[in-house]
């Protein structure tokens, strides 16, 4: 009963300060905004339904947003001061969103051990995954064609980013 009291409390006084209904001399304005929002917050918490439906709905709106603070935290580690710019930077914010949906269904999918194929896989089982996305990859850089002259060798361009972050990073201390 306290909590969802503070809130409504809380809101209708930001709202009421914020709109200044009641005028804009601060010191007397000030008293009756505290009163009003007592009083609303008194008559919100004699509704039990009322108070149900806020303490039903109020931890899953948390949850809502404890999911997007870590998701643009995620995105922040990439991006926020480095130089991932374009396709890096989507590859990024797709890699992040797929930890933010493995962080919230692992466990109800998968329990708290991680997926059985994962977790059971034999050493020799893994090897032959490991050279098969290494012959892959070997396979990709042979046969792809360059776009532009300048483009043509992603990896010095990556480490050559990396670098300059680096150093910027350096300079900064």
């Amino acid at each position: 009963m306290l909590l969802p009291f503070l809130l409504v409390f809380t809101l209708v006084f930001a709202v009421l300060q914020k709109i200044k209904l009641f005028g804009k001399d601060e010191r007397n304005i000030k008293g009756i905004n505290v009163v009003v929002s007592l009083v609303i917050a008194l008559l919100f918490v004699r509704n039990q339904y009322l108070v149900e439906l806020v303490n039903r709905f109020l931890p899953n709106v948390s949850m809502f947003l404890v999911v997007i603070l870590m998701f643009l935290l995620l995105i922040g580690l990439f991006g926020g001061s480095s130089k991932w710019k374009g396709w890096m930077l989507g590859l990024a914010t797709i890699v992040s969103l797929i930890f933010v949906i493995w962080a919230l269904t692992a466990e109800k999918l998968f329990g708290s051990s991680g997926p059985s194929w994962l977790s059971n896989m034999d050493s020799q089982t893994k090897a032959t995954i490991l050279f098969v996305a290494v012959f892959v990859v070997v396979i990709w850089l042979v046969v792809r064609e360059p776009k532009k002259e300048e483009d043509s060798n992603w990896a010095t361009k990556l480490l050559k980013g990396v670098a300059e972050g680096v150093k910027e990073d350096e300079s900064k201390k």
